[in-house]
C-alpha cells in the first residue's frame, strides 16, 4: 500500500512547521466557535458565509503547508532512499486530489 511510504520517517516532515500549524488550527478552532456564536444569535446569513469562507481559506492554507512539507520531507525522502517512486508518487496524487477536493 502505498501509505506505508509515511511510517519510514522518523518523525513528521511537516516538524519545522509544526508550531505554525498549530497556532493556524487554533486561530480557526476561534474562528469555529465564533461562528455557533453567530448562528446561536442568529446573525445575518451574508455574515455567516463570510465567516466560514474565511475558515475554509484558513484550512486551505494549513493544508497547502502540510502538503508542501510532505512533497519537501516525505516525498523526497523515498525518492533519494531508493523506495519505490511509484508508491510516492501515487501517495502524492492522492493526497493532492483529496487536498483538492476540500
Amino acid at each position: 500500500a502505498p501509505h506505508n511510504i509515511k511510517r519510514r520517517i522518523d518523525m513528521a516532515s511537516y516538524e519545522d512547521d509544526k508550531q505554525q500549524i498549530l497556532t493556524r488550527l487554533r486561530r480557526m478552532e476561534g474562528q469555529l466557535r465564533g461562528i455557533q456564536r453567530m448562528v446561536e444569535n442568529d446573525k445575518y446569513c451574508i455574515d455567516v458565509l463570510t465567516q466560514i469562507s474565511s475558515i475554509i481559506a484558513a484550512a486551505q492554507k494549513v493544508g497547502a503547508i502540510v502538503l508542501k512539507d510532505h512533497i519537501n520531507g516525505c516525498v523526497r525522502k523515498a525518492l533519494t532512499d531508493g523506495q519505490d517512486s511509484n508508491d510516492a508518487i501515487n501517495e502524492l496524487v492522492d493526497a493532492v486530489s483529496h487536498f483538492s477536493r476540500a
